[in-house]
């Protein structure tokens, strides 16, 4: 067994910035990629500049882009270019999520670094795409959640389009984006050759929404009646005296199960007797749900989730990030893990989803400062003398 990771060996060159394609390289290093980020002099990724900070680095840079080495490269310089290319002939994998157009102007788009070899995987992440109306708009995270339908299936009651509350269509990107790049790598392995990959944020969350919430609109032709999406069917959201939780009673037994959770006796009625019983009486059901919430509400939701497992009802409470890190099962787990950066001190992070059991992952490198790693990488190239000239030049950093 190894403790490589089942990318080991991969090599990735990463020109992304912000989070969509950061996470999806970190995500191939976390499974065991040699990940080397490019990025500016200066400010650098912009994503180090985002959300809580401590030490001149924010969590979310170091979230999406750990396990990587940085090099500070000014591609604004032909001599800039000319190393990101010698970079790139190094590399299985190039990574970059310029708005089109951006890396063929640099001359480090996929026809410029695919030149003399036919094995470059290439992935290219935009908002729209290459190709049609909106193939050279900008987008953010925001802007793909309206334009996808993601905002619209998360309305209120009153029909207004509700944005999630964290960069959803970013990571769905990161996501699509990296389970491209392994599929690639498959292909390659079968003697299939290197290929361009367009990954579109819009791409992506459509394909997220349409699964389960466009009913309607996959039957072609469909009178628009009864419900076009699916919802986690029974769902009852919980008040207690200290928090919140849900419910999914949906098998009769869970039903009834989670009316004796709160004291409340629904076993003698025919009218709640089965799903279709519960559904055409609409008006005792919600009697019978009013007494259960007022019940509930006397509890704190320790009790109240022991009482419904208890009862084998499938529930939980709803936990805060904060709840997130005493909570048991996250903690038997080694969900998330503890250690020392070299510039934030203490931090917290959720180890990789994927436990490999053949092929397991040591614990990526933390997240890396600026240019930490740009010498070490120019001498890899062979330029170890050159460095001191370079960086006078201000064509590394």
């Amino acid at each position: 067994m190894t403790t490589d990771g089942p990318l080991a060996g991969v090599r990735i060159l990463d020109f992304t910035s912000a989070l969509a394609g950061p996470w999806a390289t970190s995500i191939l290093a976390d499974q065991g990629a040699s990940v080397v980020k490019i990025e500016p002099p200066g400010l650098g990724d912009i994503g180090r500049w985002v959300g809580a900070q401590r030490n001149g680095m924010g969590a979310v840079f170091a979230m999406a882009n750990r396990g990587k080495r940085s090099i500070a490269i000014d591609l604004r310089t032909d001599r800039g270019v000319d190393l990101a290319r010698r970079l790139a002939a190094e590399a299985d994998v190039v990574v970059q999520n310029y708005r089109p157009g951006v890396a063929a102007r640099l001359g480090i788009d996929h026809d410029d670094l695919a030149q003399g070899r036919d094995d470059l995987i290439f992935v290219a992440i935009t908002g729209f795409g290459p190709d049609g109306p909106a193939a050279g708009k900008a987008a953010y995270d925001n802007v793909v959640q309206a334009a996808s339908g993601l905002a619209a299936v998360q309305a209120d009651a009153s029909g207004e389009p509700r944005f999630i509350a964290h960069l959803a269509a970013d990571k769905l990107t990161s996501l699509a984006a990296a389970q491209a790049v392994t599929a690639a790598l498959f292909a390659r392995a079968q003697g299939r050759g290197g290929q361009r990959i367009d990954v579109a944020m819009l791409d992506a969350c459509v394909s997220f929404v349409w699964v389960d919430a466009a009913g309607h609109q996959t039957l072609v032709g469909s009178d628009g009646s009864g419900k076009g999406g699916v919802t986690s069917g029974g769902a009852r959201l919980l008040r207690f005296v200290d928090g919140w939780g849900t419910a999914t009673p949906l098998a009769d037994k869970e039903f009834f199960g989670f009316c004796r959770a709160f004291g409340v006796d629904a076993s003698g009625d025919d009218r709640l007797a089965t799903v279709g019983d519960r559904m055409s009486h609409p008006e005792v059901m919600a009697e019978v749900l009013a007494r259960v919430a007022a019940a509930a509400g006397r509890l704190s939701a320790a009790d109240a989730i022991a009482a419904l497992e208890a009862e084998d009802v499938p529930c939980a409470a709803a936990n805060t990030l904060d709840d997130l890190v005493g909570d048991p099962q996250v903690r038997a787990t080694g969900l998330l893990v503890e250690r020392e950066h070299p510039v934030l001190g203490a931090v917290r992070e959720p180890r990789p989803a994927a436990r490999f059991a053949v092929t397991p992952v040591a614990p990526a490198s933390p997240a890396p400062v600026l240019g930490a790693n740009t010498d070490e990488l120019l001498a890899e190239l062979g330029l170890a003398a050159q460095i001191d000239e370079l960086r006078a030049a201000g064509v590394v950093a």
